[in-house]
């Protein structure tokens, strides 16, 4: 009688936990399609669905480049549900080994991913959290699938060890006073004719920042004098499509035209210009990214306004840059 009683409990925990299977096929198909459209939205309008700007700078401390990285944990994911998928139809113990193993390596990669967010550049990523969310979905599912409350432990632990290993880890530093100067940076430059000396304008931006876009409209509307002044811009951008577009607006005779008004023609854009990229551009945006840095930015739009030799004021985040051009009249409300 007892032994009839043992099989009947398991047999129940076993039916209790069968929510959980189609739930870990859910889950691993919607977090590869949150990737997938961020990467179609990408291609055809150049911009991430990420509202937030710490994707666009955790992207910029990456090798491969924020999209390449979006495109790697699309692949992983699909492949990662291919294993789940062959493994409950199979049930071989070497395919639920693969499967343990690929989502303890995630965890472990997003853990020190995360860790170098939140600790060392300190600037949250929307996206980077919902993928965060998503594993943890993923490991709870996965182990109420095998039955072992250990395997959850063991993810969150590893994603706590690579958090940590993430966050102890600090860029080596640039010394300021060998970074190049604000005018060396400038990959195109803009002046009225009759512009005094000073203030001077330079604007760190990239082609793929909607907070940059958003100090572009202002500054591109008619009736906005922001064309009385010398205007340096400054984009951070190494993407060779992206280089082709910088490199098509220095080719560009912007004399007579609102240099802002072109560069956002030019960031929405479908094509890619067919243009050379200068040698001097790569070593231009170079020098941009060793000065941005290297004076502890963190991410765009930073618009730096130098009111005379000496005299320099620092305006981070589309918001404070957009009011202080009120402030000074230079756009209107």
């Amino acid at each position: 009688m007892k032994k009839k009683k043992k099989k009947n409990t398991e047999a129940d925990r076993q039916e209790s936990y069968a929510w959980s299977v189609p739930l870990l096929h859910a889950a691993l198909l919607l977090a590869a399609l949150g990737l997938g459209i961020d990467l179609i939205v990408r291609r055809t309008m150049g911009v991430s669905i990420c509202p937030t700007e710490g994707c666009l700078i955790v992207g910029e401390y990456v090798r491969i480049g924020e999209e390449n990285l979006v495109l790697l944990g699309f692949v992983f994911l699909l492949a990662l549900w291919l294993m789940y998928f062959f493994a409950r139809r199979y049930n071989r113990a070497w395919l639920w080994g693969l499967v343990t193993i690929m989502i303890i390596g995630a965890l472990s990669f997003d853990g020190s991913l995360m860790g170098f967010q939140f600790l060392v550049i300190q600037e949250p990523c929307l996206m980077c959290i919902i993928v965060a969310v998503s594993l943890f979905v993923i490991l709870a599912l996965f182990a109420l699938v095998r039955k072992k409350a250990f395997l959850f432990i063991l993810g969150m632990t590893v994603w706590i060890a690579g958090g940590a290993a993430g966050g102890i880890l600090q860029p080596p530093a640039t010394n300021a006073t060998d970074t190049p100067d604000l005018e060396n940076a400038a990959a195109i430059q803009w002046s009225h004719p009759g512009a005094e000396d000073w203030p001077r304008f330079h604007f760190f931006f990239s082609l793929h920042c909607p907070h940059c876009t958003e100090v572009m409209l202002h500054l591109a509307r008619e009736g906005a004098a922001p064309l009385d002044y010398s205007w340096h811009f400054i984009p951070l951008d190494t993407d060779p499509e992206d280089l082709k577009k910088i490199a098509a607006l220095k080719q560009m005779d912007l004399s007579d035209k609102n240099p802002f008004h072109e560069i956002l023609l030019m960031e929405q854009h479908p094509h890619t210009p067919d243009v050379e990229i200068p040698v001097h551009l790569h070593k231009t945006i170079h020098q941009a990214r060793s000065y941005f840095q290297a004076h502890g930015f963190r991410g765009v739009p930073v618009t730096i306004v130098q009111k005379g030799p000496d005299e320099k004021k620092v305006l981070t985040g589309a918001q404070e840059a957009i009011q202080y051009l009120l402030d000074k009249g230079i756009i209107s409300p």
